[in-house]
């Protein structure tokens, strides 16, 4: 007879469960309404912000052709010189600002960069020279430089990456948009010429940034965070818009967290992913025309034999 083998304590492993498809927790249209409630929240909301950006980095066209340049004598290398300051900041300070939305609530983060370019814009009204206007479109590009990002992140945290699509292409309409009217503002606005002792084209720039400061400051409790705070939502539809996304963020392994930590191999992969170059080589073709066009077509309007107010 062998001995006889000791029975060992069982222990109770923990149930297996598979991930539940939200999809499958309402129909279509009920997905759908839930969709439209976030389209009316953030949508309307990131795209008018964005418009006030682009206006106000763009406004120094028009302000060139009410007169911007004879007061403060600039000559043309000078004027070049100072669109171009502008995009350094910028271009350096995007990445760095994404990193600050992991300690800071979106609503919070885009408010302040409102209210800095806002103060920085009006006070480029009241500049006196060159060099007060190029520290001035440098400091404008330093507070700018997150928004754009900020808001294509804070997108990504609502919606599955097919539908993102769609409401980014609506997002990035709004610059398109601001060139459509900021010049007709800029007209009625240099109308202002002589009010308190001031050119036309400083109220340009006072006025746009007042009205930016004001918006900016809505930011604060108009902006929702992320699905998890959005008060618009029920309970029930916060767990269901982040569950989809958990699962939408997945990978064959399974569902994945929505917002992750900073990971520093994440974003040398960025780096070194040739779709990312692609995508930046496409987006120059986009931007440079865009650019050339709004800070140029007022000055060669002009130059046709135009007056200032038709450019």
């Amino acid at each position: 007879m062998g001995q006889e083998t000791p029975k060992l304590d069982c222990v109770e492993e923990a149930p297996v469960t598979e991930p539940v498809n939200t999809e499958t927790l309402y129909d279509a249209a009920e997905v759908k309404k839930i969709l439209r409630k976030i389209d009316w929240r953030v949508l309307p909301m990131l795209t008018l912000l964005y418009i006030l950006s682009f206006i106000d980095r763009s406004n120094i066209g028009n302000a060139k052709v009410a007169g911007m340049n004879d007061d403060l004598h600039l000559t043309g290398t000078q004027y070049n010189i100072a669109l171009t300051v502008f995009f350094f900041p910028y271009a350096l300070l995007e990445i760095p600002s994404n990193m600050v939305l992991k300690v800071v609530r979106p609503s919070i983060w885009v408010g302040i960069m409102m209210l800095a370019w806002g103060l920085v814009m009006t006070l480029m009204g009241i500049v006196k020279d060159y060099d007060g206007l190029a520290g001035a479109r440098a400091a404008l590009g330093a507070a700018e430089a997150g928004f754009f990002p900020a808001s294509t992140y804070l997108l990504t945290t609502w919606y599955k990456r097919l539908e993102l699509q769609s409401r980014m292409a609506i997002f990035y309409s709004a610059a398109p948009m601001a060139g459509a009217f900021s010049g007709l503002l800029a007209f009625g606005l240099q109308e202002m010429d002589g009010i308190a002792g001031l050119a036309g084209w400083r109220w340009i720039f006072i006025i746009e940034g007042i009205v930016t400061v004001v918006v900016g400051a809505t930011c604060f409790f108009m902006l929702p965070d992320s699905p998890e705070t959005a008060s618009f939502l029920k309970p029930a539809e916060r767990r269901f818009i982040l569950d989809r996304l958990r699962h939408d963020t997945g990978t064959k392994a399974g569902k994945v967290e929505v917002h992750d930590k900073f990971h520093w191999p994440t974003v040398r992969d960025a780096f070194v992913d040739w779709k990312i170059w692609l995508a930046v080589i496409i987006y120059w073709g986009n931007t440079i025309s865009i650019y050339g066009f709004n800070y140029t077509a007022p000055s060669v309007i002009l130059g046709l034999g135009y007056t200032a107010a038709q450019a």
